[in-house]
């Protein structure tokens, strides 16, 4: 697939037998940007046949164990694997100290390039692979916990055919120098970019992390094509849910439809669910288009 994401591991703090601590390959023309990295990942990485030698870069929503323990184990692995160009690690403060800590007790450097980002909120990085990741605050109780937004790099604009062809247009250089933004000129006549050239709509993919119901969800993911949210449990559990940081079914299902997402993806399921259609039915009361996050799922956005 040209752009789509791969659930490696969707459970809540616990694994069990059928999810995997959290981890998301968000997967782009051959390269993978990381969401994530609890304990585990790297080897659901090579069960769904992503190299970690494609990573591009690695963000990390917040500093608990499920969510990033399993990243030394995965720099290292690649070290082995033979990387050696630049990776980019980012996530909240706090993070390069982990990843200085663990090298240092284990006496491992890695031989390649390895690039420690530490953002503040709302802050905004291009990736290298194009994409643009912004790190959004959410509320996780008094850590500090990120969501991303990333979007996909400016696509090719297209030609409309019809357009163009009642135009008197065909298939050539000329359709190269429109879509440069370039104007032509035909039979003595000018055409301009924007009488036949259309921008292609780019994909948006929000990512909560850990977090309760709040605000900067909901801002972070206006208009969004996916929204991965947290959905560690079903309303009946709410109040147990937000003293410990986290949303229900039902909160994500409310933040989707104020958003205008397109597809809503449940995420970090509790282990207490062994069965998710209680999690499912009840977000779809409020959102048509929802999915409940499987390990090793591929979610195709554009094949």
């Amino acid at each position: 697939m040209e752009l789509g994401v791969v659930f490696l591991g969707s459970s809540a703090a616990v694994p069990t037998r059928s999810r995997g601590l959290p981890g998301i390959a968000v997967v782009y023309r051959g390269s993978v940007v990381l969401l994530d990295c609890g304990e585990g990942t790297q080897a659901r990485l090579t069960e769904a046949g992503i190299s970690p030698l494609r990573l591009a870069a690695v963000l990390i929503t917040h500093l608990h164990g499920d969510h990033v323990f399993g990243l030394p184990g995965l720099l290292q692995s690649m070290s082995m694997l033979g990387r050696r160009h630049v990776l980019l690690v980012a996530g909240p403060p706090g993070l390069y100290g982990f990843l200085r800590e663990a090298a240092r007790y284990t006496g491992w450097l890695p031989p390649y390039p390895l690039y420690v980002v530490e953002l503040e909120p709302w802050e905004k990085l291009v990736l290298p692979n194009g994409f643009e990741a912004t790190a959004f605050p959410v509320d996780h109780g008094a850590r500090v916990a990120y969501g991303y937004r990333l979007v996909e790099p400016p696509r090719k604009p297209k030609i409309n055919l019809e357009k163009a062809a009642r135009l008197g247009l065909r298939p050539g250089p000329l359709f190269s120098k429109l879509q440069r933004g370039e104007p032509v000129v035909i039979d003595g006549r000018l055409i301009r970019p924007e009488d036949v050239v259309e921008e292609q709509p780019r994909v948006t993919i929000v990512y909560t992390g850990d977090t309760r119901p709040t605000r900067t969800v909901v801002e972070a993911a206006k208009g969004a094509t996916v929204l991965i949210h947290d959905s560690t449990f079903t309303s009946d559990m709410a109040e147990e849910a937000h003293e410990q940081g986290h949303s229900t079914a039902l909160d994500a299902a409310r933040a989707a439809g104020e958003a205008g997402v397109e597809m809503l993806v449940l995420y970090h399921i509790s282990a207490r669910y062994d069965d998710p259609e209680p999690l499912l039915a009840e977000a779809r009361r409020i959102h048509p288009r929802v999915v409940v996050a499987e390990d090793l799922a591929k979610l195709v956005l554009r094949p």
